[in-house]
């Protein structure tokens, strides 16, 4: 059997540390515990990750990318910008609901990380990957569609993570599909009331194109 890169090595640690979070928390998440999960040395985890915070890190970056995919893939260069809203908006809600344990952990790291001192660093490099994956998305988008935002993009992304929390915290306690799904494509015609058209047109309501 071939030996695994240290990429692959880390990967596999991530995983395990993510099988230990889901079920019993992030704060459960220790060195040897995750050894034990993946059946490898504690000293092959110490190789891979410095600490134990290196490797929660590690985990938030994944939570992270997991989370941001189906946006992403609906992001296509060939629709015009209300289509492209609305099918990220429509990614946010494919995007959820098979992730819900992976959401939930997404939460876990923030008050984990807002009780525990030791876990604050690794909250807050959580955090801003979040806000950079957003951005990303936002960035995507305005380079797709030829146009910018009439608010800088660093902190419209903190305005749209927050309110993507907030609505997917409110799905994961209420369960109502049809009030998520709304507030997915509320906040997309949100995000496009503050385009701005390379001709200088102030921000406001942008509709689907005509057909030709």
């Amino acid at each position: 059997m071939s030996r695994m890169s240290i990429e692959e090595r880390r990967a596999q640690i991530v995983d395990a540390a993510m099988s230990i979070a889901i079920r019993e928390g992030v704060e459960a998440v220790t060195v040897r515990g995750v050894a034990a999960e993946a059946g490898i040395s504690l000293g092959t985890v110490h190789y891979c990750f410095e600490d134990k915070d290196a490797m929660l890190r590690a985990m938030g970056h994944s939570v992270a990318l997991v989370a941001s995919d189906p946006v992403r893939m609906a992001l296509d260069p060939t629709q015009d910008l209300y289509t492209i809203a609305h099918a990220a908006a429509d990614g946010l809600w494919q995007g959820l609901t098979p992730r819900r344990h992976m959401r939930l952990l997404t939460f876990e790291f923030a008050t984990a990380g807002s009780r525990n001192r030791a876990l604050r660093p690794v909250a807050r490099a959580h955090l801003e990957q979040t806000w950079a994956m957003t951005q990303g998305i936002l960035d995507q988008l305005s380079e797709i569609a030829g146009i910018t935002y009439s608010m800088d993009t660093p902190f419209l992304a903190r305005i749209v993570a927050g309110y993507i929390d907030g609505i997917e915290i409110a799905w994961l306690v209420q369960q109502d599909d049809e009030a998520t799904i709304r507030s997915f494509h509320a906040l997309a015609d949100y995000v496009l009331s503050l385009v701005v058209h390379p001709d200088g047109a102030a921000p406001g309501p942008v509709e689907p194109a005509e057909a030709s």
